[in-house]
């Protein structure tokens, strides 16, 4: 399991007013995602520092970084219409919270060269995470005009966002040197939907194979058919005047 979690639970129902309004109200967090940002990149340079001569990373500089993800996680996600729950302005562990995102305990060694090579081991992340920022903003884009017109939002645009936001925090926490492991796609526990919800994912169909063992076992299971009956015997030959 990856050292950073994220979910984030699904609702149906959404407000269109608050939604048709986020970027406007999303301005103070914004404000404060900026400056913090710029603190957090700070705090992973004198890290980095640190990790190379001892190993280690500092306590206070660890929790504020993951504080740091907890923070934007919560705020991105609300602002890209995942949930209409205020987020707090807090950093600190809310299981409350729609949106679940925490970070294990620091290590209690780190590797020096993998620190040393951070940017580098860093560069494949960064290329996904163009694609994956894409994919955010069309899935916002697609959830606000949905949320406007029918006032919910559809499990797949749910999903994409789900999908994309736990890649975007993890990787974000590889190269503040939160953690050693690379993030992966899709790497999220199954979703939980209620029914009735628009657009539910649908079970992948049965690929030729699959298809042909079912029909065979369909078949071995069937009753067995009642025999065709037998072909009509030659015609009687006509009696002979004499048995007249």
């Amino acid at each position: 399991m990856h050292p950073v979690h994220f979910d984030a639970d699904y609702e149906i129902e959404r407000n269109r007013l608050t939604a048709f309004f986020r970027l406007l109200l999303a301005i103070p967090w914004i404000i404060v995602i900026y400056i913090w940002t710029i603190l957090a990149y700070v705090g992973a340079i004198i890290s980095w520092f640190a990790m190379l001569f001892t190993g280690r990373h500092p306590v206070g500089i660890y929790d504020f970084l993951a504080k740091y993800i907890r923070f934007a996680g919560r705020s991105t996600a609300w602002m890209l219409l995942m949930t209409d729950d205020w987020p707090s302005f807090s950093g600190g562990a809310d299981d409350s919270y729609p949106i679940l995102v925490d970070v294990d305990p620091r290590q209690e060694s780190y590797s020096r060269a993998k620190t040393f090579f951070k940017l580098v081991l860093y560069f494949p992340q960064m290329l996904i995470g163009y694609g994956v920022g894409i994919l955010l903003q069309a899935g916002a884009f697609i959830s606000w005009w949905r949320i406007l017109f029918t006032g919910k939002q559809s499990a797949t645009m749910h999903d994409a966002l789900r999908a994309g936001l736990a890649y975007h925090l993890r990787s974000m926490s590889f190269l503040l040197l939160l953690t050693e492991t690379h993030p992966r796609l899709l790497d999220l526990p199954a979703q939980e939907y209620p029914p009735g919800t628009p657009a539910l994912p649908q079970p992948a169909t049965a690929g030729p194979s699959e298809r042909l063992m079912s029909q065979s076992e369909a078949a071995a299971q069937a009753p067995p058919a009642d025999p065709p009956p037998a072909p009509p015997g030659p015609p009687a030959p006509p009696s002979s005047p004499s048995s007249q």
